[in-house]
């Protein structure tokens, strides 16, 4: 005891030597409000966590009870809203300030403000002069930019707690404030734990300092390493999900997301950069550039550098700013320089701070806020004009036929409604354009509140601007990198192989709206007939995630790959010819227990499939049930190459993949630690995208191989693959072209973009001699920056059972391999000729030259075992759903194959 009583005792003193040093190290302190007084019954973050705002880097728990310490104390003002929670267990959590008056009359305010974002015209005039302005400051969506949460804080505290301030006054009364103060917990648990791992006596400003540099895989991301500022729309984590439906609830007019950059940097505010995305409302960018210039004013007045319209765009709309933005709000992004820490040396010797990431942020929230609610009629009139409106264009209505992949096409009309976006579903047959819907058709109509976002989720091709695109061929043609932030294609019903059609008719159909919580009813276990055989189960997503679930419960399955037909309801010869095609999966009564029926029932519930009763394994066509070339499953034994040098995002999204997505078990194991392992507790390793070059090699490669060749199954994934084909591995037996020579016949010209822009009637201008004499002689093939692309699948092969053959797969990077030759594997996935390959977004005229009809999905038998590898990852972002489920084939397949 005597000794924990001294490591205690000695952490403290470390914690108070930290905080007086701060000033003593920098040399000064920026204040958040000068000259502002406040209110002595409201608490200050030293009385509740003992420490003054930007003297320590906070911690999730500490947020947490500092919030519910102002809810405390001005509980007629505040309200404290639960609105999740992330994997780890921590709570999400959002405090609202407003006046008393408004406090107590929320439940008619937010009726008015649901009213409002339901696009009404009815007495829109008395809600607008009755309403508050509603802005949503969030903060901290990766986890190691850490100062803004610490200005959410100081922003709740200055919002309750200042006096005699008219501005805060105004706010008090004119608005509602949404405060959340930490969006990513588990990223900055982790953040703070390494930086005080790594902490020095004094705050170190060295940028290599080990409490500024943070070990695999940062504090970035969250429990699975996802970015959640790219999840927004996929809503795949539970903290994107509850943060989602908070706004839905609220329908706030302006939203910004507080983060952080490299520490060298300054300040950022909207405009953004180019490109904007084209539904953006003129009105909407109207507001930007008014909400950008009263910020710079601001920061103006109190010296602070800062700069906009370049680096950070809006495009992409599953961003903090960009989703809010399709919903009627003003999105804005901030973001401060980051000290990574306390302290940090920038390359000219100033040194930055937390605290003055902390005060930054609070004086462009305080900014913004003031912006809002001087403009509050008007921002709510806009906001009523654009859920009204939203939408609009020569499309009226998406449609899904219903005779689609069951469970997928549920798994995109629930995303579609946990967006706030309308969907239903017909009750009739119905004739459009001379083709025939049948009753059961799903409808998104247009226009509609949620409008911008239908267009962006579900229009084929969301096109970036002629002019941005030009000023990239330039870039491009003198070698330098282009300007496109993030991905330029993220078509949903693409990625899900869901036919969706975009019609510019009216639809007169008797029709319901759809609802989240009525869209699956549970079937009684007792409407699947007793099979005489067994159950079948065609093959998909929803049957492997079954299946999966049935082996853990030590259910027994057989898989066919090939088709084949059995006559049901009657003796052979006699009854009703079923087929079944490109992969199923069956599970005998002789085989199982006898709560069989009951226990697939149950799963085929929970994942939307559906289960067809065998009476007879006899076949009038094809593959038999009781063959040999039926394969029988088992629950694979997997691991996941964990660590450095495994990318992170690839890392986490195969483990989210395996472990939420289809309930696979998988256990992640550190590079490092493979020396140690007894590969033959394994049956599957994937290694996500990474170059492992300098950690697998030797007698770990050697290992490898002799696993592999004794029956072992290893999935590469990107830049795996790019390792497994490298001469020194020896593992893929394809190679990696450099940049072609015939691809830069055409180095300039429009990228080919789906559509987006008109064709040029000229050719490209021919290189110039001067031109030709300086281009690089080996170089990396054209990167694709993030775009859907056709690939054709081998009917003949078990890897692409459960598909239709022709797929999108999301392609961004540089990869480029060479088909495997007929001695040596399989080109299971080959991407489409030129003229066919791109499906959606963008792809300069080289890389597709290049790209076309070379490897995406390889397979290479070694002994009694495989490699399978991936040119691209499948799990990008977890919503790529049709590459996804070719990993779970070779998971499961592989083994038994």
């Amino acid at each position: 005891m005597r000794v924990y009583l001294k490591l205690l005792l000695v952490a403290m003193g470390f914690l108070l030597m930290t905080d007086k040093s701060i000033g003593q190290v920098t040399g000064h302190v920026r204040e958040f409000a000068p000259g502002v007084r406040y209110d002595a019954s409201i608490p200050t973050m030293k009385m509740v966590l003992g420490h003054e705002p930007g003297e320590r880097v906070t911690t999730p728990e500490e947020i947490g009870r500092y919030l519910r310490a102002l809810r405390d104390a001005a509980p007629d003002r505040t309200r404290l809203i639960r609105y999740g929670e992330s994997w780890e267990r921590r709570e999400l959590q959002a405090l609202i300030i407003g006046n008393a008056e408004r406090m107590g009359q929320i439940d008619e305010v937010k009726a008015g403000l649901g009213r409002l974002a339901a696009g009404t015209t009815e007495n829109l005039e008395t809600l607008v002069r009755g309403l508050p302005v509603v802005v949503a400051l969030i903060h901290g969506v990766h986890g190691n930019e850490i100062s803004s949460g610490e200005a959410a804080l100081f922003e709740a505290y200055h919002l309750l707690a200042a006096q005699g301030d008219p501005l805060v006054d105004r706010i008090r009364r004119e608005a509602l404030v949404i405060i959340d103060p930490m969006e990513n917990p588990d990223g900055r648990a982790r953040f703070v734990s390494q930086n005080l791992l790594g902490a020095a006596a004094t705050p170190d400003p060295e940028p290599l300092a080990a409490e500024h540099d943070e070990p695999w895989p940062g504090g970035r991301s969250n429990h699975y390493l996802f970015d959640l500022n790219r999840d927004w729309f996929a809503q795949t984590q539970p903290e994107s999900r509850g943060r989602v439906e908070l706004l839905l609830d609220w329908m706030p007019q302006v939203v910004v997301d507080l983060h952080e950059m490299g520490g060298d940097s300054t300040y950022y505010f909207p405009p953004a950069a180019a490109p904007l995305n084209p539904h953006l409302t003129a009105t909407q960018s109207g507001w930007l550039e008014k909400f950008g210039r009263a910020t710079g004013r601001r920061f103006d007045e109190r010296g602070f550098e800062y700069f906009n319209r370049e680096v950070f765009d809006a495009f992409y709309p599953g961003y903090g700013v960009s989703w809010p933005t399709t919903q009627g709000a003003i999105g804005m992004t901030f973001e401060k320089a980051s000290a990574r820490g306390l302290v940090w040396r920038r390359r000219d010797g100033t040194l930055l701070t937390y605290r003055d990431g902390a005060v930054e942020h609070f004086t462009a929230a305080l900014s913004t806020l003031a912006t809002a609610v001087e403009n509050r009629e008007r921002l709510l009139r806009d906001f009523a004009e654009f859920r009204r409106t939203a939408g609009q264009g020569a499309i009226r209505a998406y449609l899904l036929p219903d005779d689609q992949d069951h469970g997928q096409l549920r798994r995109l009309i629930r995303t579609l409604l946990r967006n706030g976006i309308r969907v239903q579903r017909a009750l009739d047959a119905f004739n459009l354009d001379g083709r025939v819907f049948p009753a059961g058709t799903w409808i998104v109509p247009l226009p509609q509140p949620a409008g911008m976002l239908v267009r962006n989720l579900l229009d084929p091709q969301v096109a970036m601007s002629e002019d941005f695109l030009r000023r990239q061929e330039a870039r491009r043609r003198d070698r330098l990198s282009d300007q496109i932030y993030d991905i330029t294609s993220w078509n949903l019903p693409l990625l899900y192989d869901l036919v969706c059609i975009g019609t510019p008719g009216n639809i007169t159909v008797r029709a319901t709206d759809v609802r989240l919580d009525g869209l699956n009813p549970e079937p009684a276990a007792g409407r699947l007939p007793e099979a005489t055989v067994g159950y079948a189960l065609k093959w998909n997503a929803a049957a492997a995630a079954v299946t999966i679930g049935a082996l853990r419960a030590g259910y027994r399955a057989r898989f066919l790959a090939e088709d084949f037909t059995i006559e049901q309801n009657g003796a052979a010869g006699t009854g009703i010819p079923q087929t079944f095609r490109h992969g199923t999966v069956i599970f005998r009564r002789a085989d199982n227990g006898p709560q069989l029926k009951e226990s697939l029932v149950a799963l085929a519930r929970e994942w939307d499939a559906t289960i067809v009763p065998l009476e007879s394994a006899f076949v009038s066509e094809g593959i038999s049930p009781g063959s040999n070339q039926s394969v029988p499953l088992h629950l694979p034994r997997v691991l996941l190459l964990w660590d450095a040098p495994a990318n992170s995002l690839s890392a986490g999204w195969s483990r989210y993949i395996l472990e939420q997505r289809y309930g696979q078990p998988v256990t992640a194991v550190r590079v490092s630690s493979l020396a140690r392992l007894d590969l033959r507790r394994f049956d599957v390793v994937i290694a996500p995208s990474g170059s492992y070059g300098s950690s697998l090699s030797g007698e770990p490669l050697r290992r490898l191989r002799d696993w592999i060749a004794g029956g072992g199954t290893l999935i590469t994934l990107g830049e795996a693959s790019r390792w497994a084909a490298a001469e020194s591995t020896g593992l893929l037996g394809t190679t990696l072209p450099l940049r072609a020579g015939s691809a830069e016949t055409v180095p300039t010209g429009v990228p080919l973009s789906a559509g987006a822009l008109p064709a040029r009637p000229d050719a490209p201008p021919p290189l110039t001699p001067f031109e030709q004499a300086i281009r690089p002689t080996r170089e990396m093939p054209e990167s694709i920056p993030g775009s859907i692309l056709r690939v054709l699948l081998d009917e003949g092969h078990w890897l692409s059972s459960g598909t239709d053959f022709e797929i999108q797969a999301m392609v961004e990077g540089n990869r480029v391999f060479a088909p495997i030759r007929l001695d040596k594997g399989r080109n299971v996935g080959v991407y489409a000729a030129r003229e066919r390959l791109l499906v959606s977004g963008l792809l300069w005229p080289g890389a597709a030259a290049q790209l076309a009809q070379s490897a995406f999905l390889i397979h290479q038998p070694i002994g009694e075992g495989h490699v399978i590898a991936f040119a691209e990852d499948p799990n990008y972002r977890a919503f790529a759903e049709t590459t996804q489920f070719l990993l779970i084939n070779a998971v499961l397949l592989g083994p038994g194959y």
